[in-house]
């Protein structure tokens, strides 16, 4: 899951407008996410790590602007984006906003009994979950060994940045929807996304086959240094 502030709205004179989609895309429904937002407590904790743009801007204020940005979640080994999960931000990559969005998706893993989920701030957040592996080392040391995903046992090789690829691809259409009405900004992302995820599956094969190949020439070296690091470590402490 992350935030992206590039994917701004101006405030629009013209307020009679009209959602096509209602929630059935990949931006979430706008009366259920409204609803959540006046009854949720928007206090954002106070930082106990470093000081992270996203923390910075929930107190940014920019009249301007209808939405600060978007908020989406997607699968973090293949990239495609989670139906009715994208949310817009209102100040800055607020807590409240990502909570919605994060719920959205985990009540779509029915029969799942485990989840990982990597966020670039989750340190501010009061659950233990993972940091990518390129936005972890502007963290503090500490969170290094609490929160990457190379230490999160059974998650797998994933660097957790698949999100930030997307954003790239995304961001080049953005200039177009930020002063679109709010209906037509999300049908425009929502189309973007919808192509995103089909290409995703048109070439998952080609993918997975790559990664699978790079997977066991990984398991090779990784066996090698385990092996030499159990024969040259001292025998009292193997267990």
């Amino acid at each position: 899951m992350d935030g992206n502030f590039s994917a701004e709205h101006m405030k629009l004179k013209n307020v009679n407008d009209f959602d096509l989609t209602t929630g059935s895309g990949y931006f979430t429904a706008l009366s259920r996410y409204r609803a959540h937002l006046q009854i949720a407590d928007d206090k954002q904790p106070k930082s106990t790590c470093h000081e992270h743009k996203a923390v910075n801007q929930v107190h940014a204020t920019q009249k301007h602007l209808a939405a600060t940005g978007i908020g989406a979640i997607t699968c973090a080994r293949h990239g495609c984006f989670v139906p009715d999960t994208v949310v817009d931000f209102q100040k800055g990559e607020q807590q409240v906003n990502m909570d919605y969005a994060l719920c959205q998706a985990l009540g779509k893993l029915e029969g799942m009994p485990r989840a990982a989920v990597i966020y670039d701030i989750a340190c501010h957040i009061q659950i233990v979950w993972g940091i990518g592996l390129f936005h972890i080392h502007g963290h503090q040391d500490v969170c290094l060994s609490r929160y990457s995903p190379d230490l999160i046992p059974g998650i797998g090789k994933v660097d957790g940045e698949v999100l930030e690829t997307l954003w790239s691809q995304l961001n080049e259409i953005c200039g177009s929807t930020r002063s679109m009405t709010a209906a037509h900004r999300r049908e425009v992302l929502n189309d973007h996304m919808l192509d995103s995820n089909r290409k995703k599956m048109l070439n998952i094969v080609q993918s997975l086959s790559r990664k699978y190949i790079q997977a066991i020439q990984a398991l090779e070296v990784a066996e090698e240094g385990y092996r030499n690091l159990t024969e040259n470590a001292d025998q009292s402490l193997i267990t």
